[in-house]
């Protein structure tokens, strides 16, 4: 349930190539577990599941986000907190956590999408008919669904502008797909994952803002097999060069 979070819908900022925005937004976070009739004959809740959730680190009520010139950062508070970093130029996704773990660092390689390199079949993206009142704005959708789940991302056409060339690559979490439609950042996001759970990223704050470059520094990182016993397709865990 971690990895579903921070890794999150991650987004962009910057004017590499053209305007986009530059500055931090701020999202607060909702679950709701889905509670099959066997998980509910054992006793299990809601409640409990976001008991255990509370008593692992693994509940975050908000994610931030730093956006600039194609390049983010995220922010859970996680405990211990976690934080990922996209970087434009390698399309990279970099996730570090403070704590006992905190010389590794999870590289994910969001040119590949999981479940087509798995299964050969392609998420569908549509633009949804329907249109959501946010935050007083009127706010389109775009669905993307893959067979394990979909991700709807509600936006208004004129507000939290990018240039989505900047995310031409980002193919994770249908980002690309996305933003070639909206050319906007996303007021809200809808994740369901099939038989799990729905998490809900509702915009509660943005500030356009001057970003400091620095913060988006990825620190030296070595390969280390041991980490790596188990393969999956687009990640690789490294060690943090000391």
């Amino acid at each position: 349930m971690k990895h579903l979070i921070t890794t999150l819908f991650v987004l962009t900022t910057g004017i590499l190539f053209g305007q986009s925005f530059e500055g931090t937004l701020v999202y607060k976070t909702d679950f709701k577990f889905q509670i099959s009739k066997k998980m509910a004959q054992m006793g299990l809740t809601e409640e409990m599941m976001k008991e255990k959730m509370k008593q692992d680190g693994s509940l975050t009520d908000s994610v931030k986000t730093i956006y600039k010139q194609g390049d983010y950062i995220s922010y859970t508070n996680f405990n211990p907190q976690s934080w990922s970093v996209y970087k434009q130029k390698d399309n990279k996704l970099y996730s570090f956590q403070s704590g006992e773990d905190s010389d590794i660092c999870t590289v994910t390689d969001v040119a590949i999408d999981l479940e087509f390199q798995m299964t050969g079949n392609k998420p569908t993206v549509a633009k949804l008919d329907t249109i959501a009142e946010i935050n007083g704005m009127k706010c389109e959708a775009v669905r993307v669904k893959w067979k394990t789940g979909t991700y709807d991302y509600y936006y208004n056409s004129s507000f939290l502008k990018v240039d989505s060339k900047l995310y031409a690559n980002h193919v994770y979490d249908g980002w690309a797909d996305f933003l070639k439609i909206s050319n906007s950042l996303p007021v809200k996001i809808v994740k369901s994952t099939k038989g799990l759970a729905t998490v809900t990223y509702t915009l509660t704050r943005h500030a356009e803002e001057k970003v400091d470059p620095k913060l988006f520094v990825i620190p030296k990182l070595v390969a280390d097999k041991d980490l790596n016993i188990i393969k999956i397709a687009n990640r690789e865990v490294m060690r943090i060069s000391k």
